[in-house]
């Protein structure tokens, strides 16, 4: 019996030390797919409104004090009935092609209705005169251009930025949530719109967070951020400017905090810092996407809220793969294989608007 009673000793203490190998190698594991799928940085998001002051109070004077130039083009009852979501597309004159993509997929009268959005393109003047004459036809044949008077320029995409969201407050106060988006850029508007049905807090502020950003302090640099406009070395978690998602409460709370400018030309983080005075913090949303451009199938594009770097015609293919006919089945861990294996931008194809 001595035998046996041995053996049995000796089978526990290794079924013991098996069971906590397996289960650290578990817990590894799920770690490892949390931090590559996105849903890591969800749960740590979620902890940041500890960090942030409570939410400011509105004033109506100081939201109409601030200097923004006054609209070339405004959509005339865009906004009626007023949409769920709201898309601004930040966009370049010489655009036009991207726009033209944009309006025959996710920004089409089909796409825009099934999801109560509305998508406007949020534009300047361009220099050469041969364009603003085009800018205003196309705004004439579309109506859904919003421009402004100042130039258009990549120093002014933050004042493009505050413009929209002005317009927004003004001209569809109905809106629930705003999307800045840029026109090189995919929007899932059923999955997204399907996801914000379901968020009921009045202050919202959702994207794609980028943690603990330096501030850029080269003059020669495009981003550069003065002393005087950003006092501190690190910029507060904010949400990238490929896409991010305000509800309206939130937007106007933003505005009030813009002042009198000048503003920085980096308009994601400076909407960060404004939101940091407002008091409200970014949720990180793992189906928003960053920098590189995602696979190019047709589960990446049912999966993503957002998708980035497409040419008009990858515009296209996504919005064909988007709507192929009949039960599309994706496998649960098509997040985790859209996020892993994004491709770098093919300089030839396109370029930030």
């Amino acid at each position: 019996m001595r035998p046996i009673g041995a053996c049995l000793r000796l089978f526990c203490i290794h079924r013991r030390r098996w069971s906590s190998m397996f289960l650290l190698i578990s817990s590894l594991l799920l770690l490892l797919f949390l931090s590559l799928s996105g849903y890591l940085e969800e749960c740590l998001s979620r902890a940041l409104p500890i960090f942030y002051p409570n939410p400011s109070q509105l004033s109506s004077s100081r939201l109409a004090s601030i200097p923004l130039p006054p609209f070339l083009l405004s959509p005339a009852n865009a906004c009626s009935p007023p949409p769920l979501l709201l898309v601004l597309v930040s966009s370049a004159p010489s655009n036009r092609a991207r726009r033209d993509a944009i309006r025959q997929t996710w920004g089409s009268l089909s796409s825009t209705t099934s999801s109560s959005s509305l998508t406007l393109f949020v534009l300047a003047v361009p220099d050469k005169t041969e364009e603003r004459s085009a800018l205003v036809h196309e705004a004439v044949a579309h109506g859904d251009i919003i421009q402004a008077n100042f130039t258009d320029s990549y120093r002014n995409l933050t004042l493009k930025t505050l413009t929209g969201l002005l317009w927004a407050l003004k001209k569809c106060q109905g809106a629930r949530f705003l999307l800045k988006t840029d026109d090189d850029v995919f929007i899932n508007t059923l999955a997204l719109s399907a996801f914000l049905k379901e968020q009921h807090q009045e202050l919202q502020y959702f994207g794609r967070i980028n943690w603990h950003v330096p501030a850029f302090r080269n003059p020669e640099n495009r981003h550069y951020v003065s002393h005087e406009l950003y006092a501190g070395d690190y910029f507060p978690p904010y949400c990238s400017g490929i896409g991010y998602i305000l509800s309206l409460g939130a937007a106007r709370h933003l505005l009030q905090e813009a002042g009198n400018g000048p503003w920085p030309a980096v308009e994601d983080v400076y909407t960060g810092i404004l939101a940091k005075a407002a008091g409200i913090a970014p949720r990180h949303i793992a189906k928003i996407s960053d920098g590189p451009s995602i696979p190019h199938n047709s589960c990446c594009y049912r999966t993503m809220f957002t998708s980035h770097q497409l040419t008009p015609r990858g515009m296209q293919e996504a919005w064909n793969m988007l709507n192929e006919e009949g039960d599309h089945w994706c496998p649960p861990l098509t997040l985790l294989f859209c996020r892993t294996f994004r491709q770098p931008l093919d300089p030839g194809e396109n370029g930030a608007s």
